[in-house]
C-alpha cells in the first residue's frame, strides 16, 4: 500500500478539525442562468494583483458551467445563512428561487446580506487531483461588516456567539455548588440570596473547587462530585 493512500472518510474529518468560512460560488452559465455551489475551500492568495481562489470538485453538477465561466462570485455568508448554505450544498432544481440576490457588475449573482462578496474573472483553472482550483482576480467586493458563518468538524458556529460567550465570562469559569452534610446545607459561593457562586478563574473546576472546601475545612475526596451543565 503507498504511504499516501487514506481512508477518505478518516482524512475528511481531519481537514475538517481547521474552521473557515462559508461561502457560496455563484456564476451563469451559457445561457445566462444563475448556478451556485456552497464551498468553505475559500482562500485570499494575493493582494497585488488581487487573487483568490476556490475548489471545485470535478464530479460537481455545476463543474462545467463553473470552469468555463469568464467570471465568478464568492458571497461570504453572514451568521444568519446558514440556510443558504444548507440549501446550496444540496442538489435542487432552482436554488435561486429562495434567495434575495442581485446581478454583480459583471453579471454574477451576488446575495443580499452576506458578510462580503467578491466578483471576478477567471484568472487560471489548475487542475487538482479530484479538484481543480478557480484562480479568481477580483473585479468588484464589498465588505458590510456583518460577521461571516463559521464551520467546522461538520458543525456550523457563529464566531460572535463564541465571542460574546468568552467576554461576558472574563474568560473565567464560574462555579456554584450547594453541599449538604449531616442533614445541614454548607452554601460555597459570594452570594446567600441566590444560588451561591465564586470565580474558578482559568483552571481546573474540580481542583479549585476542592481546594476551597479544603480551606472549609471539608474532606472532598470521598464524596463529591460534579456535574457539567
Amino acid at each position: 500500500m503507498k504511504a499516501d493512500v487514506f481512508d477518505p472518510r478518516a482524512l475528511r474529518e481531519a481537514f475538517g478539525a481547521f474552521p473557515t468560512a462559508v461561502t457560496v460560488i455563484t456564476a451563469s452559465d451559457p445561457a445566462d442562468r444563475p448556478v451556485g455551489f456552497t464551498a468553505n475551500s475559500f482562500t485570499s492568495v494575493s493582494l497585488d494583483p488581487p487573487l483568490l481562489l476556490v475548489c471545485l470538485a470535478k464530479t460537481a453538477r455545476d463543474y462545467p458551467a463553473m470552469t468555463a465561466a469568464e467570471h465568478f462570485a464568492i458571497n461570504i455568508l453572514s451568521e444568519a445563512q446558514k440556510d443558504v448554505s444548507i440549501k446550496f450544498a444540496r442538489p435542487a432544481e432552482d436554488r435561486f428561487a429562495a434567495v434575495d440576490w442581485a446581478r454583480g457588475p459583471n453579471g454574477c449573482p451576488i446575495f443580499a446580506q452576506v458578510a462580503a462578496w467578491f466578483e471576478c474573472s477567471m484568472h487560471d483553472v489548475i487542475e487538482a487531483g479530484d479538484h481543480v482550483m478557480m484562480v479568481g482576480r477580483v473585479t468588484a467586493f464589498k465588505s458590510s461588516g456583518l460577521n461571516g458563518l463559521g464551520y467546522a468538524r461538520g458543525g456550523y458556529f457563529a464566531p460572535s456567539v463564541a465571542a460574546k460567550a468568552n467576554s461576558s465570562t472574563g474568560g473565567e469559569i464560574g462555579v456554584v455548588a450547594v453541599l449538604e452534610r449531616h442533614a445541614a446545607l454548607f452554601p460555597l459561593g459570594d452570594q446567600n440570596r441566590s444560588l451561591p457562586s465564586y470565580s474558578a478563574g482559568g483552571g481546573d473546576p474540580a481542583k479549585t473547587l476542592a481546594s476551597q472546601l479544603e480551606r472549609s475545612g471539608l474532606s472532598v475526596h470521598d464524596w463529591f462530585s460534579l456535574l457539567d451543565l
